[in-house]
């Protein structure tokens, strides 16, 4: 659910997948939300007048957490923190992890936009 890569070709704002010979695929959206691979274009990367990471975050109890994923009403909250996931209750799901489900209305989602720079 999180970092996705966008930019802006044309005035229109594109999911967007760059590659390592200075291409920049254009991911069109479809109406389920997932991206278009198929239907992709191809520009180069000096055409896309602007590139951003957008990161979504929830805030639970006061505390800032990465979301795993969305299931109907709920997101999937994660902690790689020790302390956090006590504090919040978490339950451990794997070595270094830990994830509790809960309801959207408990939740406030947090969008960080970070510039992004091509390589």
């Amino acid at each position: 659910m999180n970092d996705k890569l966008y930019g802006i070709y044309n005035g229109d704002v594109y999911r967007i997948k760059p590659d390592i010979n200075g291409k920049v695929f254009l991911l069109p959206d479809t109406e389920d939300g997932s991206v278009d691979i198929i239907h992709a274009k191809i520009v180069n990367n000096s055409d896309i007048t602007e590139a951003y990471r957008l990161h979504l975050y929830a805030e639970y109890k006061g505390v800032k957490v990465d979301i795993a994923r969305e299931v109907g009403e709920e997101y999937e909250l994660w902690a790689d923190d020790y302390a956090t996931a006590q504090e919040l209750c978490f339950c451990r799901c794997d070595k270094y992890g830990y994830n509790l489900m809960v309801k959207k209305s408990d939740v406030n989602i947090i969008t960080e936009k970070t510039p992004f720079e091509f390589s």
